[in-house]
């Protein structure tokens, strides 16, 4: 870590270069500004001002820094009073000791505390950086190291310091600061309560929302920094030489720096502020946007602004039909205070009321109101206590009621295990949950707990408890009779079982939608968007407009309910922006449907894969790129930040959709299984799609995360070039896309291997990254593939990619011969009518691209990537019965089979058999290999 002189050597390095322009914009001892006359000291070249700015009230000033060449209203940067504007009399004034004094009147209101320090000029440099000097040109005092809401490109952000967001009229306020832990820190975000809760509320009066990435066992300074080209991250080491972004801009290709003060004015204007809404935000100056200029947003750090706390008060936050704008809704006892939409309560009920028996003096005035689908954002110390396996769910509202010191209570699913938490404060707001519910104690008209008066409030609970009662009395009198009816009936076994099948319990699943609504939302499901292996696809409308696709399985075979069950619980509780979002589900009689939001572009495979009827689509290299990496990003989410690790099996173009703004999205979680933290891999059934697959899925070796991550390799190889990784309208130096690929790479011709619609328009130092990727993400052994996450940091360029080895599997294919094996599929490609249980072929041949290995039961399958062709055709249609290699089949070395296996027979036993999956030819030497309808054996000799 820093030691405690590292601040100044960096303060002191920032500010040196100023000592080019002192004497052109250098301000004297007995230098002053007055608030109304309009004067301000300025930069050499007039990019910053510093000075009075009036701000909104009548005659009323702020003291501080600003863009002094911009139209329109002054965007201030840096601001010495800003939460204590000044009246026009206002001075500035250096003075004879060295001390900048703003006065308003005769009162102090701020003051730089360099007096006697030996000041002798002040300094406004071009980089926004106002500096006091002394005689030997060393900085005393500098608004850099005192920063307000905005960070600029250079300015230092010690671990020391923070930036803090201005305050609405409740007081709560945001900081950007260091979070540091017992070996790391990291950049976090957190929200601030008013300064009149901290004297009671110490333990919990912020809380953090939103932090970057985390920095390890370093030494020397630590320094958080916006460098020129727009790329904000964090800096460390005795050299600063070690770098890790927070955002990484497209125009950077130097990597994270740091440089003094300039005395030329930026080529670029930027600025990172901290907004009053909670979110960082960085800006850039555009001279022409439409024919206007003005700031253009280029990064935010929070992207749904109800993943801001505190972002309505104490209120709950709620999203727009655009999924961009918030609106608040106060609880119970609270009410929106001024303009803002935020809510504040009317009275304290920041904890219970306890006697001196720990019991609530007003217990009978109390009850508890439920507020739906709503969460709480709350820190630790607010809790009182945690249940678990609470049901129903009415019990954690009376466990709330029942102690005195608890103000609300949180119902929710925790790995479909209900818990229940009581909390003793609400401050930090709540947002929209689908699978929790808030419970609020408040009196008995709806006021909060403080506010249960009155003298006839212990006859009305009195009357309330006669009242209910007899009800619930009856109620349970009734339910016993009609349990002890059923229980002697003849078909209560059978009635029992149809309940069970006839619905499915679905808990903490997202909103329930009828069958008859959904038919009604869909036109009665009349227009098609697309099929899949357990049913079509429809798009419809919500009440509100909002567009969204509708699943409906056909069949409710074993798969599809389980796919059912398992799409809800995971999809519905997940979050992130490349990730499709499930919105609601029916689960209806027979009836099994799933509603997602609707991707307007559709799926990527429309948009990389060259066709007849849509020849105008075709992705520039930035979006394939950007698509390629916000692909890795979502997948690197469910596999590594979600509480359970999730595999999703099955990554294809098919199953990534993209928005308006073709930002990609990961869909199809039907064949996805959760695994624990605790455990490393999962052996499951054979799922997936043939061009995808990774080789241990058909070796019988335990699947983990990295299968996807094979997958992932495939599908980045086919955005890189556009197509199919194996398609025979190429010719054979090229018809098998990896093997032609690895070799242009090493030949150091990646250009040629780009889409060739692109005509060249590629980045080449991205396409070599892509492809260095995507082969060490599908090389045969487990261990040699990276994670997720590290794919996200080598396509962004954070991770050195060290040059990948031939995958084993591209390597043995062209050791066959390419032109072998391409005059091969040629002969099968025309042998159209051929339709036998055994054909053979010469060389060793690779499976084309075929529907999900769990789709053989269902009615609708995909096509393969050829599959107008004929071969593709037989390949899928031939239903010969299944035999085995025997040893009259084991004649020839060369010779290459195809087994026919029917559905019900599960293995084959064969010693030599190897099968071929992904497009790539896979060895496998076991006596028993898993498989479904068809399996490729090359026999050996005897």
């Amino acid at each position: 870590m820093a030691s405690s002189s590292s601040p100044t050597r960096v303060l002191f390095f920032l500010a040196l270069a100023g000592l080019v322009g002192v004497a052109t914009g250098s301000v004297g001892l007995g230098a002053r500004l007055v608030a109304k006359e309009n004067r301000a000291w300025v930069s050499e070249n007039g990019t910053f001002a510093f000075g009075f700015s009036p701000v909104e009230s009548d005659d009323r000033y702020q003291l501080g820094i600003w863009f002094g060449q911009l139209p329109g209203d002054r965007t201030m940067v840096w601001s010495a009073s800003r939460n204590s504007p000044v009246g026009k009399d206002a001075v500035l004034e250096l003075d004879s000791t060295g001390n900048l004094l703003l006065l308003d009147g005769d009162a102090t209101v701020w003051s730089s505390n360099t007096s006697g320090e030996g000041v002798e000029t002040a300094y406004m440099s071009e980089s926004g950086n106002f500096i006091l000097y002394n005689g030997t040109n060393f900085p005393l005092w500098q608004s850099f190291s005192h920063p307000s809401d905005t960070l600029l490109p250079n300015q230092p952000l010690t671990a020391s310091m923070e930036l803090t967001s201005s305050s609405p009229a409740h007081g709560g306020y945001y900081t950007l600061q260091m979070l540091q832990q017992p070996t790391s820190l990291s950049l976090g975000l957190i929200y601030n309560l008013p300064d009149s809760y901290i004297t009671s509320l110490q333990s919990y009066a912020n809380y953090s929302y939103w932090s970057g990435p985390d920095i390890s066992n370093v030494t020397g300074d630590v320094v958080a920094v916006l460098d020129e080209a727009g790329s904000f991250g964090i800096m460390y080491g005795s050299s600063s030489d070690g770098a890790v972004y927070v955002y990484k801009s497209d125009t950077d290709e130097k990597g994270l720096s740091s440089s003094v003060n300039q005395t030329v004015r930026p080529l670029v204007l930027r600025r990172l502020i901290l907004e009053m809404n909670g979110n960082l935000r960085l800006y850039r100056w555009d001279d022409d946007v439409n024919g206007t200029r003005q700031w253009v947003p280029e990064w935010a750090a929070v992207s749904n602004p109800c993943d801001i706390a505190g972002v309505c008060g104490n209120g709950v936050c709620s999203l727009d039909r655009s999924k961009t704008n918030a609106s608040c809704t106060c609880l119970p006892g609270s009410s929106k205070v001024g303009d803002s939409g935020q809510c504040s309560e009317n009275s304290s009920v920041s904890t219970g009321k306890c006697d001196n028996n720990h019991r609530n003096s007003t217990a009978s005035k109390l009850k508890m109101s439920i507020v739906q689908q709503t969460n709480y954002y709350y820190p630790e110390s607010s809790i009182i206590a945690n249940y678990s396996n609470m049901s129903p769910l009415s019990k954690c509202g009376d466990a709330c009621l029942s102690d005195c010191d608890c103000v609300a209570s949180v119902y929710g699913l925790s790995e479909e295990k209900p818990y229940c938490w009581l909390l003793n404060s609400l401050e930090f707001g709540g947002f929209e949950d689908t699978s929790s519910t808030l419970f609020v104690k408040v009196g008995p008209n709806g006021s909060p707990e403080g506010n249960a008066t009155g003298s006839g409030d212990s006859s009305d609970g009195l009357r309330d408890k006669v009242l209910v009662l007899p009800i619930v009395l009856s109620m349970i009198v009734l339910v016993a009779l009609l349990c002890f009816l059923l229980y002697h009936t003849v078909y209560r076994r059978r009635a029992l079982k149809r309940s069970l099948e006839s619905s499915l319990i679905v808990s903490g699943a997202p909103m329930n939608f009828s069958y008859r609504d959904l038919q009604s939302r869909t036109g009665n499901f009349s227009q098609l968007l697309g099929t899949g292996g357990f049913g079509s696809v429809y798009k419809g409308s919500l009440s509100d407009g909002t567009l969204v696709a509708v699943k409906k399985l056909d069949k409710v075979l074993p798969h599809g309910e389980k796919e059912f069950i398992t799409e809800v619980n995971t999809i519905g509780s997940m979050h992130h922006m490349n990730l499709v979002r499930l919105c609601g589900y029916c689960s209806e009689g027979s009836h099994r449907l799933l509603v997602y939001e609707f991707m307007k572009n559709g799926s990527l495979d429309k948009w990389i894969f060259p066709s007849k009827h849509c020849r105008d689509r075709l992705l520039d290299w930035g979006t394939r790129f950007h698509i390629a990496i916000a692909t890795a990003q979502g997948i690197a989410y469910f596999h590594e930040q979600c509480r359970n690790r999730i595999i999703h099996c099955d990554i294809k173009p098919e199953n990534i959709l993209l928005d308006e703004n073709f930002c990609p999205k990961v869909s199809d979680f039907g064949l996805a299984k959760l695994m624990g933290r605790e455990h490393s891999h999962v052996v499951t059934m054979v799922r997936g799609t043939r061009g995808y697959l990774a080789p241990e899925w058909v070796s019988n070796r335990p699947i983990t995360v990295k299968a996807d991550v094979y997958s992932y390799g495939m599908l980045l190889l086919e955005i890189v070039g556009g197509r199919r990784n194996l398609d025979m309208t190429f010719d054979a130096e090229d018809f098998f896309y990896p093997g032609w690929a690895f070799k242009e790479m090493s030949n150091g011709t990646t250009r040629k291997v780009a889409d060739r619609r692109l005509e060249g328009a590629v980045e080449e130092e991205e396409l070599e990254r892509a492809l260095k990727t995507g082969f060490w993400c599908i090389q045969d052994e487990v261990f040699m593939r990276p994670s997720m996450g590290e794919v996200v940091k080598m396509l962004e360029g954070s991770l050195e990619i060290n040059t990948p080895p031939m995958p084993q599997t591209v390597l043995e294919l062209m050791e066959e011969g390419l032109d072998n094996v391409y005059r091969a599929m040629k002969r099968e490609f025309n042998q159209s009518n051929s339709n036998i249980s055994c054909e053979k072929k010469k060389g060793l041949l690779p499976f084309p691209a075929s529907p999900s290995l769990d789709d053989h039961n269902s009615s609708q399958t995909s096509s393969p990537p050829f599959a107008d062709s004929p071969l593709s055709s037989q390949l899928v249609s031939s239903q010969s019965p299944p035999r085995l290699i025997t040893n009259d089949d084991r004649g020839n070395l060369d010779s290459m089979y195809r087994i026919n296996v029917s559905p019900d027979l599960e293995t084959v036993s064969e010693p030599h058999c190897r099968t071929s999956i992904s497009g790539l030819r896979i060895g496998v030497s076991a006596d028993t290999i898993q498989t479904d309808t068809h399996l490729w054996c090359k026999a050996n000799q005897t």
